[in-house]
């Protein structure tokens, strides 16, 4: 059971949350270090520093039982949801001991064991925690399902179909919306007619408002009250929360990390870090100091012992692998399709009925 956050920050919920979002911060920068250098994590990476916020206070109003999935920048949600850090490492270097046992890599992390998964597909982030949403309801539980989007989903259809049926059928479905600004290397201004997001989803029937992700209060506040007015019935909701990335759309910093934004804009952003700013406030009362040191300590252990972990780990086995991916024979519900019995897959479509199925 998650814990719970005041309307406003305390000292002791401040340094909870602080040690949440220096977690997710710690583990990103460690991943960066190593990412590029050692090319032995073999898949794509997206990471999230400067995103950290919103994760972190969702970690204090989730459950492990409620349905959470992520767009392709999912470390943090991952970790905030109550994912194993060690798993999600190894996961990432291939290995046996991964989340996802070495298969999934950053771009489709997941955790059965909490209820977490991620995709590549933007907008695709809508579609499972719509479905999850429909059995919660039908089912008269009262988890719920998240969705968290970017602001580039807003350029795919899915998104409007699937809000329209959260609406339709009053699903306990929450809709994150982290608005960064830029889809990839293209800011929103580029790509929408009307670049406000929040009358496009007002006008699919969800109530919905716009928070500033680096004003750690009001994002608690307005997270808070979303969730429990869905956990009340009261159907979906949408938070579109305006944040930034610091670092480049895919990893850590590549050459044209500049090329369509400028300096001055990623320096004025991180003058507004709020992960920066609740730092420097605790540690404004002497009486915390020595608490988050501990906090750090303990943090820079856990992260430098999943890497080395992940590195001594072994690789999946091969048939293992495979077989979680393919098989010789077919399902037993394709066998209407065939007129004669198919004892082995054959490939190709000369085999299948031509006809309607």
């Amino acid at each position: 059971m998650a814990l719970s956050l005041p309307a406003t920050i305390d000292k002791i919920d401040s340094l909870a949350l602080y040690r949440a979002m220096q977690r997710i911060r710690r583990v990103e920068e460690h991943l960066m270090s190593e990412y590029a250098p050692a090319e032995q994590m073999r898949c794509p990476m997206h990471f999230c520093v400067g995103q950290e916020s919103t994760p972190a206070v969702l970690s204090f109003f989730v459950r492990q039982s409620d349905v959470m999935m992520s767009h392709y920048r999912s470390h943090g949600y991952y970790l905030g949801k109550g994912g194993s850090l060690t798993e999600m490492v190894a996961e990432f270097y291939g290995k046996a001991n991964g989340s996802n046992g070495g298969l999934a890599g950053s771009m489709e992390l997941g955790s059965h064991e909490y209820n977490f998964c991620s995709g590549a597909i933007v907008g695709g982030s809508m579609v499972i925690p719509l479905g999850a949403a429909f059995a919660q309801k039908y089912r008269g539980t009262n988890d719920i399902s998240i969705a968290v989007m970017g602001d580039g989903s807003f350029d795919e259809g899915i998104s409007y179909e699937s809000m329209n049926l959260a609406a339709l059928y009053q699903l306990p479905l929450l809709i994150v919306c982290e608005n960064n600004k830029y889809a990839a290397n293209t800011e929103v201004a580029k790509r929408l007619g009307r670049p406000e997001l929040l009358p496009k989803v007002e006008a699919m029937g969800i109530k919905g408002s716009v928070v500033d992700g680096y004003d750690l209060p009001k994002l608690i506040e307005c997270l808070r009250t979303a969730i429990a007015a869905i956990r009340s019935g009261g159907g979906p909701r949408y938070i579109e929360v305006e944040t930034y990335r610091f670092c480049a759309h895919v990893g850590p910093q590549p050459d044209n990390y500049l090329e369509y934004r400028t300096a001055q804009e990623i320096s004025e952003q991180q003058a507004r870090d709020p992960l920066g700013k609740l730092r420097a406030k605790l540690l404004s009362d002497p009486s915390n100091i020595s608490l988050m040191i501990h906090i750090d300590t303990e943090i820079e252990s856990e992260v430098i012992s999943a890497i080395a972990a992940a590195k001594a780990a072994p690789f999946p086995a091969l048939d293992w692998a495979l077989g979680t991916n393919w098989s010789n024979s077919y399902a037993p519900v394709a066998d209407g399709y065939f007129r004669d019995p198919q004892s082995a897959f054959q490939g190709g479509q000369k085999e299948t009925k031509l006809e309607p199925f």
